[in-house]
């Protein structure tokens, strides 16, 4: 029975440890509101990809209602026009034509759909830039702590000289080296059109590159504190390879950090986004970003006439989005933090 118990303990511990955990965020009314705030936000904007990236209704002009303030409903008589200049009224849906809560901008085009395409593109950015910087810190930051000496000095020596690079320049010289190389991989492998592809996969791909240097700092101190601990000194004691100890020891106990940090890298690289957009350097039109459309909202304000709809909407909506995912971080370094009492 004592036998029996020993074993079934570190399984059943460590999923109480995750119930404790999401009891924790639970109690937590900011970050659990937040979170299904998040979720929503999420599913509308990557749920209506599909249809607005189909059916070019982010770039679809309606000439007859440019600069046209919100309308919940703006009757049959509206028409929309493609970048070609060509009416397409009568191939659109009725709805996705008339029903323009947050305005139209200067072209004539729905601020709805270009928000929700907008919010799909940085947020897959920010997720996408995350998963770049959990993944090469985390390993960068294992290596480092766990074999210590020189490697450990040389590792952070790099990521020390790495941080002392504007990450600006560094984002510019990585899409002046390989922006033109990754277009003509898609050119090739996809056919002609994908510029804009191209650039989106190397925007996040670079902010990535520049994201795991904090990350990997994390993680090479917490594998300092724990490859002291008497449990990693046992599975030492008996012979266990080190790929295996970190990959069954160390990392199940890296997940609390790594997991906060992601959800704090996130709109780290969304705001990154937005600033490189907002500059002229991030995403092109027309494929909008929220930055992209802070950007053009900037543009057109002026005491003449205020277009304040073009500004009010994407910015909060990135806003509300950045809100939202720190709540979220503070409420899962809570939850995972042991000292913090149910």
């Amino acid at each position: 029975m004592s036998q029996s118990a020993l074993i079934i303990k570190p399984q059943s511990a460590r999923r109480s440890e995750w119930k404790l955990a999401w009891s924790r965020f639970a109690r937590n009314r900011k970050a659990f509101v937040c979170g299904l705030i998040l979720v929503l936000l999420v599913c509308l904007c990557l749920g209506t990809l599909p249809v607005a990236w189909k059916m070019d209704y982010y770039k679809r002009q309606n000439l007859d209602m440019n600069r046209q303030g919100p309308s919940l409903w703006l009757g049959e008589k509206a028409s929309m026009v493609s970048q070609t200049g060509l009416v397409e009224s009568s191939s659109l849906n009725t709805f996705a034509r008339n029903f323009a809560p947050f305005g139209f901008d200067l072209l004539g085009r729905n601020i709805l759909w270009r928000c929700l395409m907008g919010g799909a593109v940085s947020l897959s950015i920010g997720i996408a830039a995350a998963f770049i910087s959990m993944t090469v810190g985390t390993c960068w930051g294992a290596i480092a702590g766990w074999y210590g000496g020189r490697i450990d000095n040389l590792m952070m020596r790099i990521v020390d000289v790495l941080y002392g690079l504007p990450y600006i320049l560094t984002i510019i010289l990585l899409k002046m080296a390989f922006e033109p190389r990754l277009i003509d991989w898609f050119n090739q492998r996809c056919g002609p059109g994908y510029d804009q592809i191209a650039s989106i996969v190397l925007l996040f791909m670079a902010i990535g590159s520049i994201s795991w240097l904090t990350m990997a700092r994390v993680i090479r101190g917490q594998v300092l504190s724990l490859k002291s601990m008497p449990y990693i000194e046992a599975t030492r004691a008996m012979g266990l390879p080190t790929y295996r100890i970190i990959l069954k020891h160390l990392l199940p106990n890296l997940t609390g950090p790594i997991i906060v940090y992601a959800t704090l890298t996130v709109p780290q690289a969304i705001l990154q986004e937005s600033f490189l957009s907002f500059l002229g350097i991030g995403i092109q039109a027309p494929i909008p970003s929220w930055g992209s459309l802070a950007s053009d909202a900037v543009k057109a304000i002026n005491t003449v006439e205020s277009f304040w709809w073009m500004v009010i909407f994407p910015c909060g909506m990135l806003g509300l989005t950045l809100l939202c995912l720190n709540f979220i971080g503070d409420g899962l370094r809570d939850a995972f933090d042991p000292k913090t009492v149910l």
